[in-house]
């Protein structure tokens, strides 16, 4: 076997696979483009009696108010600006000069609530509650949403001042009509979002599984030179060293690391944002190296070694092969880290969160099914609560986990690379009021399940089994995702894919170890060792080993052959 982690020291390998798997573990969710978003049509109405038009967008309450579905069926209303006032009394609107009957009235937010301002303005006659956010120049707030707080017979919206701005140079007297276009219920892309992530699953567990069978062959392999055996104990520690174990209080005190993260996340997004911007192309590079460096190696078989004191701050000799091929994959991490805006980028990053997720899912070894059964429970309740229960206690109605995941309360414009981006491809004239036109997969959602996954591909390999446990959980995984894209469908709003993925690939497990009498060798890790009589997997000496190995037959023959005797 070759040495995958060849090019990075031992302790380095353990810091990037401890920043990796928080960095993993810390967002789970699934979304796409949601309600709450409407479109606002301006038209001059002045002498000139030109035809000047602006659509801009607006952000409302969909779950408590409806708007009209096109600007045909919308109506209009004179817009009176008092963008100077906060419309928090009855004084703000007290001028006999300016009649609000039947208008689409605009304040300034801030010092009381959205829902104030619309009772205000519904007690002077108004027709529309129109709040200019002062504050947010680019994105608007969204409106409480508390429903016995909308006890009021007008519409309320919110526009950024931006936004405002550009309606109010239409003209001196505008007429707006709110309105809401519908969305496709559904996207092509989610089908390729189901297919990638049960792909990438897929082949992290394949990879534990072709190394267990690698290592059941060198463990098989009998040979009578010293040499021969200590070359096998390398390649087992080699193997060893790409694994990372945890146990039951590891995977409590990561639980509570992610909590606390998120929540920094949630409060400093735009300074911790640029931090995990940062992790992102370290992980990246690391993991796009190890899972080409197998291949790599086949393609550039030299073990030319770089001598110590030829590169700076590496104390180990480095071998050439390894040395080129980790210069392209920081070269694409740095590209992707500079171009990260740009309408290519997310290319790269499912390019480089794709590696990431089967890096994590290969070298992640939980110890045994009550390990990962804790681990999945947690991590199912963390998604849960920071999807559903969080948006009971926001300001703006919004969980934790999808404010984080886009950006929503972020002034930089930056969002977190931990998630793999689709291009939403149905257009709709609602798209240019998203805040992005993607659909989101976190990279949790591919890993936490995919470690059971490898967990029974390497319990199968171990135990002689035609992979059940695999290809059962694979399947409970890719009927999981198919569950979770239909019930974000039919929502409409972001989906804690762990509550449909943790059932479907534990249940299935559980249910085929009760069938098959291996519960309990499943649950505590007590694989049972392949009789050799039987093997179905045949060890094929490599080219290196090819004479000692036919050495050590001959021998066994001979030995048999006396004994009979």
């Amino acid at each position: 076997m070759f040495r995958q982690f060849e090019m990075y020291p031992k302790n380095i390998k353990t810091l990037l696979l401890v920043l990796a798997i928080l960095y993993s573990l810390l967002f789970t969710t699934a979304s796409t483009a949601s309600g709450g978003y409407g479109l606002l049509e301006a038209r001059s109405t002045g002498k000139t009696r030109t035809d000047n038009r602006l659509t801009v967008c607006i952000v409302y309450n969909s779950k408590h108010q409806t708007l009209p579905a096109n600007v045909e069926n919308a109506t209009f209303h004179h817009l009176v600006d008092l963008s100077h006032v906060e419309g928090c009394t009855a004084e703000d609107f007290s001028n006999p000069a300016i009649s609000l009957e039947n208008s689409t009235v605009a304040v300034m937010r801030g010092n009381c609530t959205f829902t104030q301002k619309a009772y205000m303005i519904e007690a002077a006659n108004g027709a529309t509650a129109l709040v200019v956010d002062f504050k947010n120049v680019t994105h608007s707030s969204y409106p409480e949403e508390n429903r016995t707080q909308y006890n009021f017979n007008i519409t309320l919206a919110t526009i950024t001042f931006e936004d405002y701005i550009a309606v109010l140079n239409l003209s001196e007297s505008i007429q707006v009509a709110m309105y809401s276009p519908s969305n496709p219920a559904w996207d092509p892309n989610m089908i390729l979002i189901i297919i990638l992530s049960t792909l990438i699953v897929v082949v992290g567990a394949a990879w534990i599984a072709y190394d267990e069978r690698q290592l059941s062959k060198v463990s098989r392999r009998k040979t009578s030179k010293s040499c021969d055996t200590e070359q096998n104990d390398e390649d087992k520690n080699s193997a060893k060293d790409d694994e990372l174990e945890f146990s039951v209080l590891t995977i409590l005190i990561w639980f509570v690391l992610i909590c606390g993260i998120i929540l920094l996340l949630y409060f400093f997004y735009d300074y911790m944002v640029y931090f995990f911007i940062a992790v992102f192309c370290i992980v990246g590079s690391y993991s796009l190296y190890k899972c080409l460096l197998p291949l790599w190696s086949m393609v550039l078989p030299i073990n030319y070694g770089i001598p110590i004191n030829r590169l700076p701050c590496i104390r180990q000799k480095v071998k050439l092969r390894s040395f080129l091929l980790l210069m392209p994959c920081l070269t694409i991490s740095i590209f992707w880290a500079i171009q990260r805006h740009a309408t290519y980028a997310w290319i790269l990053q499912d390019l480089l969160g794709a590696t990431f997720c089967i890096n994590i899912i290969h070298t992640l070894r939980l110890p045994n099914l009550k390990v990962i059964a804790i681990l999945l429970i947690l991590l199912l309740v963390y998604d849960v609560f920071f999807v559903f229960i969080t948006p009971l206690f926001t300001s703006d109605g919004k969980s934790i986990m999808e404010s984080v995941a886009t950006g929503g309360r972020s002034n930089s414009k930056e969002s977190l690379p931990m998630v793999f981006l689709l291009p939403i491809l149905f257009d709709s004239p609602i798209r240019q009021c998203m805040g992005h036109n993607f659909s989101l997969l976190g990279f949790g959602d591919v890993i936490i399940p995919g470690l059971l996954v490898a967990y029974n591909a390497a319990f199968d390999m171990k135990s002689g089994n035609r992979m059940v446990y695999f290809i059962c959980s694979s399947v409970g995984y890719f009927v999981g995702m198919i569950i979770c894209i239909t019930s974000l469908v039919y929502m409409k709003s972001g989906q804690p894919a762990l509550l449909y993925l943790v059932p479907g690939t534990l249940f299935t497990t559980l249910i085929m170890a009760a069938v098959r009498k291996e519960f309990r060798a499943l649950f505590w890790g007590q694989h049972k060792q392949q009789p050799k009589a039987d093997d179905s997997i045949k060890p094929v000496p490599d080219e290196s080993e090819e004479e000692n190995f036919g050495t050590s037959i001959i021998e066994e023959e001979q030995k048999n052959l006396m004994d009979s005797s």
